[in-house]
């Protein structure tokens, strides 16, 4: 199996350095549609078997542009992004202020922000998902290319899941519209290539 993710174009949310889960469905921006439409010209939709996508607007605006219309895409709920509960929609800057020890040196939030916003998603519970995807897939299409259209958080947990045992920490998080590749056989991933740029 291979198994490509490409995280969603920019919207005004990641813009504005917001905390941007799955309470907060923001559309994409200009730029988010023009960087994801050049993006998309340097893409080969035509290789993959099966497409998926998170079903929050920013997502599915981003499938529909790499796919060209060409190609059925598949809404999943196991795609929808990190759940920061209240902290939905906050600005990093106050999180910083406010909450010091749950941001990483990256400016991300790290697994310790559970303390603070009690119905915010867990590292465990993200990591289930994502892991319950990841093996339906493999299930389904052993020997097919995938293409997962979903979010930043998403990615890195997809990633983790395979690399560090989900400790999503230890990953960066890729860019808007860039593309994450991993191969699966017998059982085993390999990450091809994390974060490629095609614009």
């Amino acid at each position: 199996m291979e198994i490509v993710f490409i995280r969603h174009g920019q919207t005004d949310v990641n813009k504005d350095n917001r905390l941007q889960g799955a309470k907060v469905d923001a559309e994409l921006n200009d730029y988010g549609h023009e960087y994801a439409r050049k993006a998309a010209k340097n893409f080969d939709e035509s290789e993959f078997d099966v497409v998926y996508s998170s079903p929050m607007k920013r997502a599915v605006e981003t499938a529909k542009i790499f796919t060209k219309g060409k190609k059925e895409i598949n809404l999943d709920d196991r795609l929808l992004e990190f759940d920061f509960g209240d902290w939905d929609g906050m600005k990093m800057d106050e999180i910083g202020e406010k909450y010091p020890d749950v941001v990483d040196p990256w400016g991300k939030v790290n697994r310790d922000y559970v303390k603070y916003s009690k119905n915010g998603e867990s590292y465990e519970d993200f990591d289930k998902r994502c892991g319950e995807f990841l093996d339906e897939m493999y299930r389904k299409y052993p020997d097919k290319k995938i293409l997962v259209v979903a979010h930043g958080r998403l990615i890195r947990m997809m990633a983790a899941h395979y690399l560090t045992n989900g400790d999503m920490d230890k990953i960066d998080t890729p860019d808007n519209s860039a593309l994450t590749k991993f191969s699966v056989k017998d059982g085993i991933a390999r990450l091809v290539y994390y974060n490629r740029v095609l614009a």
